[in-house]
């Protein structure tokens, strides 16, 4: 998720999931309906894989290499709004849900990224999406997209990392930045806490729609202002038309997602990669955000934090002969603060990688 700070976006993901509450604020000063989002709201590309599962896939536009987009941590398909309609005017664009995320089933095995990489496999095969792939991940989204390249090398043809986490990251940053990993270990996670005592008490029929619920497991959230009427009639009718099984079963692999996110960081470590000439951009915010408890001794470790992400980048950067590592005037969250640095970045890989095919 945000970078070594992984676990700070999770309390946002309670606005990101049917089957969670969230605290947006709605008055006044709200900004206005997007109808960007509109899209994502729709199904018509949703697939359903051979177990039965659904995977939700938003895809736009014509042409090839088609572009996968995976959203980081915590967030799902809508993050790309601002980034999507645009790549399409060039070539098919397609974003994806992993399971229990935006308008995806759940997943009844642990949420690894090797197994969220076997869905997003699986749902290009059921919706007849071949290669070749441009891949482009941000955050922990980076993880799916290089391990797709590690197992398709033939079919990916492109890729851009947008401030993406790397390869051992928790290990790497208790080393270089003990306080803030000190700092989030003293946080805890009470997302994961808030969704598997639901998932227990849901189960267990301790917390019914015409019943008890005192935690608010089943309160309808208000969702962020900017979702049009029809976005939001759509992801209440998903939890309202949800059995308690089956919400309960969605809160464990979000939570299982969540929890698994250190272990990712280690399944994606992988000495000898190297993905040859292939066109390869990495997008670094500058910004870096501390929080306002953030302990004097972490905030310390700020400057330190930055070096080490840039030379993890660099990393990134160099799996390419044709790699590079940017930096972007931008806090990590450029696919909304900066999109059109994403758009510039996939178009310039886009052209290199059909380029490369006529050559």
């Amino acid at each position: 998720m945000n970078r070594s700070l992984q676990t700070l976006g999770i309390s946002l993901a309670l606005a990101t999931s049917p089957f969670t509450s969230a605290t947006w604020a709605q008055d006044a000063g709200s900004p206005a309906t997007d109808r960007t989002l509109l899209a994502y709201a729709s199904t018509k590309d949703s697939v359903r894989l051979p177990d039965g599962r659904t995977i939700h896939l938003v895809c736009m536009g014509h042409g090839t290499p088609t572009v996968i987009l995976t959203a980081g941590g915590g967030d799902w398909s809508i993050s790309w709004n601002r980034v999507q309609p645009a790549v399409s005017s060039h070539t098919r664009v397609c974003s994806w849900d992993r399971a229990a995320f935006g308008f995806s089933g759940p997943s009844p095995i642990p949420q690894t990224v090797d197994n969220t990489t076997n869905d997003l496999e699986a749902a290009l095969k059921a919706g007849g999406i071949a290669g070749p792939f441009i891949v482009v991940g941000h955050s922990t989204g980076a993880y799916e997209s290089i391990l797709l390249a590690d197992r398709q090398p033939s079919a990916v043809v492109g890729m851009v990392l947008v401030d993406p986490s790397v390869p051992d990251q928790t290990a790497r940053f208790d080393r270089v930045t003990p306080a803030q990993s000190a700092w989030l270990r003293a946080r805890g996670n009470p997302l994961v806490d808030f969704l598997e005592t639901c998932a227990v008490a849901l189960r267990a029929g301790k917390v019914r729609r015409d019943g008890a619920d005192p935690q608010g497991c089943l309160r309808a959230p208000p969702w962020p202002p900017n979702y049009p009427p029809q976005l939001r009639t759509a992801l209440d009718k998903l939890s309202s038309e949800s059995s308690p099984d089956a919400i309960a079963a969605a809160m464990e692999t979000y939570a299982s997602y969540t929890k698994l996110i250190d272990l990712d960081s280690k399944i994606v470590v992988k000495p000898d990669r190297s993905y040859g000439a292939m066109p390869l951009i990495v997008l670094t915010a500058a910004d870096f955000q501390a929080p306002p408890d953030y302990s004097a001794a972490a905030k310390a470790e700020i400057p330190r934090f930055h070096a080490e992400w840039e030379r993890a980048h660099d990393a990134y950067a160099a799996l390419s002969t044709n790699g590079v590592n940017r930096t972007v005037a931008s806090s990590h969250d450029i696919p909304q603060i900066r999109p059109q640095a994403v758009i510039d970045a996939i178009t310039e890989v886009l052209k290199d990688a059909r380029d490369s095919r006529h050559r």
